[in-house]
């Protein structure tokens, strides 16, 4: 009897010192969340891409993101067989708060860790924005220019990263000049209804 407390005393030892050695190392405890990598850029139709790896979340945390931006400009023409009509006048769409409609939540994998890229879409102007181009020719964005883009780990309230502005001209228009409005414009001006 006196032998086998002896040893359950010795294996409560050992495994005290190991939880109290665990404890020191962060290991089987909770992390803080993170951002391990964030970035943001445009892809090739001039979206918001916000790139991103999180860590230190819950095992199957639900977590809210925001890939979004405060202003957006969108230049737009007129073409006919990708060619920019000559003589037509360009349109300028003005968007403020954009961000996916709907909130995006995402569930973390057994690790914790979230890793993944959002996209958030150029919305669609409701009337003053779109150009009006005759037949045959068809409107399409030129160029579009993304001012205090960020993306949020909204529901631990984490910045992953944030950009003052991005922009691209996403088609040729041969000799014609482009004037996006810079984003003290952008962010200065009324939206486009």
């Amino acid at each position: 009897m006196k032998y086998t407390l002896k040893n359950q005393a010795k294996q409560v030892g050992i495994a005290l010192a190991a939880v109290a050695a665990f404890s020191a190392l962060g290991i089987g405890t909770a992390q803080a969340a993170s951002f391990a990598s964030a970035t943001v850029s445009l892809d090739r139709l001039g979206n918001l891409q916000c790139t991103f790896k999180e860590v230190g979340l819950g095992a199957l945390a639900l977590i809210n993101y925001s890939c979004g931006a405060e202003a957006l400009g969108v230049v737009s023409g007129c073409f006919v067989k990708n060619k920019l009509v000559a003589n037509s006048p360009l349109t300028t769409a003005i968007f403020k708060d954009v961000a996916p409609e709907e909130p995006v939540a995402l569930l973390a994998r057994n690790n914790g860790v979230i890793s993944t890229t959002l996209t958030t879409e150029i919305p669609e102007s409701e009337g003053g924005g779109e150009h009006a181009c005759t037949e045959p020719a068809q409107s399409q964005v030129i160029a579009v220019r993304w001012c205090n883009v960020s993306l949020v780990d909204t529901t631990n309230n984490i910045v992953g990263t944030a950009e003052g502005g991005l922009f691209a001209q996403l088609v040729r228009t041969g000799t014609t000049v482009i004037d996006v409005p810079t984003c003290a414009e952008l962010l200065a001006a009324p939206a486009t209804p």
